[in-house]
């Protein structure tokens, strides 16, 4: 009787160390249900009703928290980062913009980037542009106005 405690007690705990290390929200309920089994083995010895009361109440339970890690999973949309504040400004051409020889660069709000050109064309230094987008390190921009550099 002890024996079967103390091994049901070992699986809980195990299960509880599996979820820590992985949040998955799975292995929780293998503690729920053997800390049950190990509740059962005070009244009985038989390993088939102990194995009975951990298969179905860790089954139980891993069904019934399925359409709740649904909905959080649902919920959990991408959280734009900061550098997306920049999408839809106007930033300054530093360095000529080539797509060719993957040069170019612009400052905007006081940052200095690695820029793009959408439309492909070369931006002279001095041009204002949108940014459009950002891949990786580079805003993507589109020229608004060619500003002369004499």
């Amino acid at each position: 009787m002890t024996e079967n405690i103390l091994i049901w007690a070992g699986i809980a705990v195990v299960a509880i160390i599996v979820e820590g290390c992985t949040v998955q929200l799975v292995s929780m309920w293998f503690a729920v249900g053997a800390l049950a089994s190990a509740v059962v083995s005070v009244f009985t010895d038989d390993i088939l009703i102990q194995l009975a009361v951990f298969s179905v109440l860790s089954i139980i339970c891993i069904v019934s928290t399925r359409p709740l890690a649904r909905k959080l999973k649902k919920n959990n949309k991408e959280v734009p980062t900061n550098c997306d504040r920049y999408i839809g400004k106007t930033a300054e051409v530093i360095v000529d913009i080539d797509n060719n020889s993957a040069s170019g660069q612009v400052k905007v709000e006081g940052s200095v980037w690695s820029a793009k050109s959408i439309t492909n064309e070369v931006i002279p230094v001095g041009t204002k542009v949108q940014v459009n987008a950002i891949e990786g390190v580079k805003m993507l921009v589109t020229p608004l106005m060619a500003m002369s550099t004499t």
